[in-house]
């Protein structure tokens, strides 16, 4: 298999570019490095620095290929970015994500797939959330990952381009962002094996539906493997478990068996208040189930802050 993924120096297009060549799928990464690190990209890889937005970026991607599977993660991930700037957001999660959609239409690509993200259902009416639920964003991200996912729709239709937009869960491990969806755990391992206080946001009774990264690949390599049941189709990628804030602290204070200084300030505008998915549809369709536990994925995260920090 052919594969193109933009945001391939990023934390989840780098470990599933790593993912496809140790397979032997043949890998090109496309990244502009600006957010994404060159050493992320493992060896074998050819790295094509560009950016999504890139008018030449159907050129660009032609002169790669033909690729059998775009996939698509490079994206403004910064949700307190998004909040400030909207347009930023929009430049880069809309118009670089149509930009990309076309330039896999226009490149004969055989099929596209792409991050979105839980943030799509805003604060949904029932929990677990599946995909028939209502669409209410409430953040700049989440709507801007939605019109991703219409633009996407709106390809496979009228262009013929099978599309397959991921809703991912809160995606952690041990090269998280701090500045993205699940930079909560990033932050909290950094400031515990330090022996410094955790700043919880609002009351911390917020919940995450928190998905380890390999699950995440694991993911991205069955929907690739499978054929597509229709021309457009999302799907949760998610654990079905929520976890508050406030007991994901006490939780990374507890593996780590030391006192936890805690300290509260105002919640932050446009967070959703709680996040638990149903990923049965994906499962019913290429048999995937999430295999990394909670407790295992925090300790390599600690495990990798007390190298990274020399605490």
């Amino acid at each position: 298999m052919r594969v193109l993924i933009t945001g391939g120096a990023g934390f989840i297009g780098g470990t599933l570019a790593r993912a496809h060549r140790d397979r032997g799928d043949h890998v090109v990464a496309l990244d502009s490095l600006v957010t994404g690190v060159a050493s992320q990209v493992p060896n074998g890889i050819e790295l094509v620095q560009a950016d999504i937005r890139d008018p030449d970026l159907p050129a660009i991607i032609r002169s790669r290929g033909p690729f059998d599977l775009v996939s698509h993660h490079a994206a403004l991930k910064d949700v307190r970015l998004a909040l400030l700037d909207p347009r930023a957001d929009a430049d880069v999660n809309v118009l670089g994500t149509l930009n990309v959609i076309r330039a896999a239409v226009d490149a004969g690509a055989g099929r596209l797939t792409f991050a979105s993200s839980a943030a799509v259902y805003g604060d949904p009416p029932s929990f677990p959330t599946d995909e028939d639920a209502p669409i209410v964003p409430i953040s700049p991200y989440g709507i801007g990952k939605y019109a991703g996912e219409l633009y996407g729709r709106y390809f496979a239709h009228a262009r013929g381009l099978p599309v397959t937009a991921f809703r991912y869960g809160t995606v952690f491990g041990t090269h998280t962002p701090e500045a993205s969806e699940a930079g909560v755990i990033a932050i909290f391992a950094r400031r515990i094996v330090a022996g410094e206080g955790v700043v919880i946001y609002g009351d911390g009774l917020q919940t995450r539906d928190f998905v380890h990264v390999d699950d995440i690949v694991r993911a991205n390599l069955a929907v690739a493997d499978a054929s597509p049941p229709d021309p457009f189709v999302a799907f949760n990628v998610a654990t079905g478990v929520e976890t508050s804030v406030v007991d994901l602290a006490s939780h990374m204070g507890a593996l780590v068996e030391h006192p936890l200084i805690v300290r509260h300030e105002a919640a932050k505008a446009g967070e959703v208040r709680r996040n638990r998915m149903d990923a049965s549809r994906l499962h019913a369709a290429t048999g995937w189930v999430p295999q990394v536990d909670m407790d295992s994925g925090l300790v390599a995260v600690i495990d990798a802050a007390r190298e990274r920090f020399g605490a």
